[in-house]
């Protein structure tokens, strides 16, 4: 088989995997059920990328590259250091529900700690983000005297503020009655984006002292 027709009939692969995918909100799809969509044979998945994971390694790598995207997108805009926190925390809300695997998918790789997966989560999407966030804190600075955060651990914050709430969805839903809809996700973006802006707005906080806490010997003295 050509290289055309084999890249022809990956992207149908991808494609039929990422609509599967979106329509089970996350849930995982067989190999039979992608060709089925994609009106290929099975056989293609182990031509095109090797195993079901290879697969899915793929599907993820792609939707990593479009979040990264619509970083640089944003970075290019001409708005506000603020508006562009505002809007990038609005963005990581909705593309947990337009791209519901995205979570799944990548802390399946994470927690099984494959060196060359990391790696490559890193240089997706984790690496890009993480220098979009020391940007965008130095700008703020600069510009409205935001105070200084670790970018590194920034990243780490604001993604986590956005992902509870899709992670633990069977919690909102039969917990406290709530559905993921439209109007649930602009609020809770508006609220998340108010916490984080107060936060980078706030006064500087206070200095952190090293205690030994964490050590039952020291506790003991």
């Amino acid at each position: 088989m050509s290289s055309r027709p084999a890249n022809q009939t990956a992207d149908k692969l991808l494609q039929a995997a990422h609509d599967l995918l979106v329509e089970r909100s996350g849930q995982s799809a067989s190999v039979s059920e992608i060709c089925a969509r994609a009106e290929v044979n099975v056989a293609m998945v182990k031509y095109c990328f090797g195993s079901k994971d290879g697969l899915l390694d793929a599907v993820l790598e792609r939707a990593l590259r479009q979040l990264t995207g619509e970083l640089q997108r944003l970075a290019g805009a001409d708005l506000t250091p603020e508006s562009k926190l505002r809007r990038h925390v609005a963005e990581v809300a909705r593309n947990y529900v337009r791209v519901p695997y995205v979570n799944r998918l990548m802390n399946e790789r994470l927690l099984a700690a494959e060196p060359d997966a990391v790696d490559q989560i890193s240089a997706s999407f984790a690496v890009p983000a993480r220098d979009w966030y020391a940007q965008l804190l130095a700008d703020g600075r600069a510009a409205d005297g935001w105070r200084s955060f670790d970018p590194t651990l920034f990243f780490f914050a604001v993604i986590g503020l956005c992902e509870f709430l899709f992670s633990a969805r069977p919690l909102l839903e039969r917990g406290f009655g709530e559905s993921i809809d439209g109007d649930l996700v602009e609020r809770f973006s508006t609220q998340i984006a108010e916490l984080v802006i107060g936060g980078v707005h706030g006064p500087p906080p206070p200095a952190i002292v090293a205690t030994d806490s964490c050590d039952p010997e020291g506790a003991a003295r």
